[in-house]
């Protein structure tokens, strides 16, 4: 706190106090007479009549004085003001940041948090009375009301009033960047008002620099850590399956609350259904498996939700599963081998030439085996079969020689490869049924691969040799009836193909995901589809779009932020691509910091009266304060003096 002097040239008033100390050294009384019969009664009169010595004396004095003194001070008329205030009548500009992310959509009692802070921006603009001021809304791209602080201070009530949060995280950075620079050119007393839950997730490493000079308040509208259940993953194995595949959905859920809570959780792929219940610990989480088999190619809608809660908008979240048709392998084996013969039993494989780029490579021979693994770092898959009849060195440092055995050899499958799984059961038998009677001699130790099958002594038969992208898939076995009789068992063909499936590369999207309040963009390189594509929201309703020419063709963007959900590119009401929103991890866990930040500020606004705190922002007046204490100090006089002035009985 300071003070402020209003007129501070009746200083010199307060030399008055010093008047009743000199009426009281300098006057005598007339002692009064008195009958006596002794000198006792001649004793107490001198005791009455002698000045500044009693007790009695000394408190009228300081009663006289401090009159005195409070009726001078309430002429100089003072202010008691808040010391990081503006003096008054002096200019002030004030910058209320308030929060808009997604955690203050939270319910605390009967409203928001985001409703607490614009009741509270509104409160401040409302007694505060600064000489302009200015609105920054925090959250993914921060935005003012006015581009530069402005007087006009009913508009901005206005817009506390309409204003709802967004479904986004707050850009702090950004935001704190757009306050300073509208503060930086400011003259006279510059205050920044911060309003927010602060969340503990997003507030808790957040150190903005700011200007020594600059008053900094905060404000927090979070007073408890209500309870949340929130769907946080949601993705699908393989990314990229073929039509039929078993694909194996997973679903993260986690508990933001101190109990235990049971939900139910529910897929829904494109109208298909499925639910599962749930038992999540304090503060755990837990992942749950769908198993799907798509029937179609193109994209496919999943989105994973829970029983709604308080805290709805982290309830659901979406993916888009992109199936595809066939898998597109180019072989150099001729038309009647066992390789081509299978490539047409399986309806997902589609043979394409050799030169043709294809999803897997079979090569029975090579020649430059660096080339073989730059076509899988790629993202090829290389299949090399029949290995026997190729040198093997380059390939895998060491050489192997050829060796046979007209009784053959068993294979074994390898206990903890995803290609096994299907068999584990034994509903489909053994997949290596059968006699190999040629193999190359590998050492059972061989480093740097993934074992898949072995043989019964432990030389591998099938593994793969990972890389940065596909694997490069390496069958020691024959695939030739006259040398094994693995292609004639039943087991065979869904061996093989689980094989083929589940050494694919992971084609998950790996591009940045796209979060609420960023636009959705996307490319149309075809001309004849210039202004015939369109968005639909989750919602069903159309969503606008600005094109854009480029030398690579048109990109179109939503006018409007999206908000979670899945969209759809359309073109004649038919769905071309499918693009997934989803609400922001970080937004939802709501326990805010156990205490304000001060943005090494000195001092920062209590959470307390924000009508107290304006008013002192404003100055209080203290001269009624000052005469109510004269009054006072003459009404104790007063009553001293009447009793004293009781005759003192003979």
């Amino acid at each position: 706190m300071s003070l402020f002097l209003q007129h501070p040239a009746f200083l010199a008033l307060l030399a008055l106090g010093a008047l009743p100390l000199i009426v009281h050294l300098v006057s005598r009384a007339r002692p009064p007479e008195y009958r006596f019969s002794n000198i006792d009664f001649l004793r107490r009169v001198l005791r009455r009549t002698a000045r500044v010595r009693r007790p009695k004396d000394w408190l009228l004095l300081a009663l006289r004085t401090l009159t005195l003194l409070a009726l001078a001070a309430a002429f100089i008329s003072p202010f008691l003001i808040s010391k990081n205030a503006a003096l008054p009548g002096s200019r002030s500009t004030v910058v209320i940041l308030i929060d808009k992310s997604a955690s203050m959509a939270a319910r605390e009692g009967a409203g928001s948090r985001f409703e607490t802070a614009c009741a509270r921006a509104a409160t401040l603009l409302e007694n505060a009375h600064p000489t302009a001021a200015n609105l920054i809304w925090m959250d993914a791209e921060p935005d003012a009301a006015f581009p530069d602080p402005g007087p006009n201070i009913s508009y901005l009530t206005q817009l506390l009033n309409q204003a709802e949060p967004a479904p986004e995280p707050a850009a702090l950075a950004a935001a704190f960047d757009l306050a300073l620079r509208q503060l930086a050119n400011v003259q006279g007393h510059r205050e920044l008002i911060v309003i927010s839950d602060f969340q503990a997730s997003a507030w808790k490493d957040f150190a903005p620099a700011l200007p020594p000079d600059l008053v900094v308040r905060t404000i927090t509208v979070a007073t408890t850590a209500p309870a949340n259940l929130a769907v946080t993953r949601l993705l699908a194995q393989p990314a990229q399956p073929v039509i039929g595949q078993e694909t194996t959905v997973l679903a993260k859920v986690r508990n933001f609350s101190p109990d235990a809570v049971r939900s139910q959780l529910t897929l829904d792929a494109d109208g298909s259904r499925q639910s599962q219940a749930i038992d999540l610990p304090p503060w755990g989480e837990t992942e749950t498996a769908f198993t799907l088999r798509p029937a179609d190619s193109g994209p496919l809608a999943l989105t994973a939700s829970i029983a709604p809660d308080a805290f709805p908008g982290d309830d659901a979240r979406h993916a888009i599963l992109t199936v595809r048709g066939a898998i597109r392998v180019a072989q150099d084996a001729p038309a009647d081998a066992t390789l081509t013969k299978l490539v047409a039993a399986l309806p997902w494989l589609e043979s394409t030439a050799q030169a043709a780029p294809g999803d897997i490579r079979a090569l029975s021979t090579w020649s430059d085996a660096a080339a073989l693994r730059a076509d899988a770092e790629r993202g090829i898959t290389i299949l090399i079969h029949d290995a026997a009849q190729a040198d093997v060195q380059p390939l895998l440092g060491i050489a192997a020689p050829l060796e046979s055995s007209p009784d053959g050899w068993q294979i074994l499958p390898a206990a903890d490869h995803p290609a096994i799984r299907l068999f584990k059961t034994g509903d489909f038998g053994n997949p290596f049924a059968g006699t190999f009677r040629e193999r190359l001699k590998l050492p059972a130790d061989l480093p740097n691969i993934r074992l898949i099958a072995s043989y019964s002594d432990g030389v591998p038969a099938i593994f793969e040799i990972p890389t940065t992208a596909a694997p490069i898939l390496f069958f020691n076995l024959p695939l030739d009836p006259a040398k094994s009789t693995w292609t004639t068992q039943g087991s065979f063909l869904p061996a093989f193909a689980e094989i083929l499936l589940r050494t694919r590369p992971d084609e998950a999207n790996t591009a940045a995901p796209i979060l609420p309040g960023s636009p959705l963009t996307r490319l149309s390189t075809d001309p004849a589809q210039a202004g015939a594509i369109t968005l639909t929201g989750p919602d069903g309703a159309p969503v606008a779009t600005q094109p854009t020419a480029t030398e690579t063709g048109e990109i179109l963007r939503s006018a409007t932020p999206a908000v979670p959900g899945i969209y759809r590119w359309e073109i004649s009401g038919q769905p071309i691509a499918l693009t997934a929103v989803n609400f922001p991890d970080s937004e939802s866990d709501l326990r805010p910091l156990s205490a304000a930040p001060t943005f090494g500020k000195r001092s920062t606004a209590a959470d307390g009266s924000l009508a107290s705190q304006a008013a002192l922002a404003r100055g209080v007046p203290l001269w009624p304060w000052l005469v109510l204490a004269a009054l006072a100090c003459l009404l104790a006089e007063s009553l001293i003096n009447l009793r004293l002035s009781r005759p003192i009985s003979a």
